[in-house]
């Protein structure tokens, strides 16, 4: 197999990037530590770990990814974030794998809120690609919901192990983060000059809830299905709402 460098974004990240970094140290030849920030001891967790340690300002999320490609030694990347590690099972099985030129491997992830495994609501199967040639693939420049730019002749091999995504500490770190996404979607809006329809502004919060909760059966996932429909709610909410804010302020 080609020697893979793992790439891991962090900031404050203490209580978990141990977990992330021991389900990579037998599968890649190097762990980079992408940190904007920590103060919390994540660094010092990281390079008793073995891992590279590269601090830098933040640049939204793909750009802070594509900077944290450019300081690997090794073309093939695989890209985690800090509250993600890989099963045994998909850890042995990107171990055998002989890498394709022209392929970029996907990941089935299993996300886990507040303890329980989600298997309805929009978040499974939940397919993420996250092992590729950094020089084929790259992260589009997106500041928050990043993907990658796959070449049209790029064939995506789903691989059978799973990914384990333990999201958010609790309802409260949920909303916290659910804030920042939101403002960063209305800080993408504003830089390219496009505004929420009528429809989102009106009627996004109540579909975005609807379609988690009863179109994507987030009722069988109990309790956790309804605060994830209501967390989805209040997204589109609070989107709207920060843009009006920064609107408000151009003026």
């Amino acid at each position: 197999m080609a020697k893979v460098s793992a790439v891991i974004l962090s900031k404050n990240e203490a209580d978990r990037i141990s977990r992330c970094i021991r389900s990579l140290i037998d599968v890649v030849d190097e762990v980079i530590l992408v940190d904007s920030g920590s103060t919390d001891g994540t660094i010092d967790i990281a390079r008793a770990l073995g891992a590279k340690v590269i601090t830098t300002e933040w640049r939204g999320y793909g750009q802070t990814k594509n900077f944290g490609h450019s300081q690997t030694k090794n073309d093939w990347i695989l890209s985690l974030d800090s509250d993600e590690w890989l099963t045994e099972n998909l850890a042995a099985e990107i171990k055998v794998l002989q890498l394709e030129a022209k392929r970029v491997y996907a990941f089935n992830r299993s996300n886990i809120y507040m303890g329980k495994e989600i298997r309805y609501s929009g978040w499974s199967p939940d397919w993420v690609p996250r092992l590729f040639n950094k020089n084929e693939v790259t992260w589009n420049d997106n500041l928050v919901h990043e993907k990658l730019i796959i070449p049209q002749d790029h064939k995506i091999q789903k691989l059978s192990g799973k990914l384990v995504h333990d999201s958010y500490r609790s309802v409260d770190d949920h909303k916290a983060k659910t804030d920042i996404y939101a403002r960063l979607k209305a800080n993408s809006w504003i830089e390219k000059g496009v505004s929420p329809s009528f429809m989102k502004r009106y009627f996004g919060s109540g579909f975005k809830a609807f379609h988690s909760y009863v179109i994507k059966a987030g009722f069988l996932d109990g309790k956790e299905g309804r605060i994830i429909a209501k967390m989805n709610a209040y997204l589109v909410t609070m989107q709207v709402e920060y843009y009006d804010q920064l609107k408000s302020k151009e003026q």
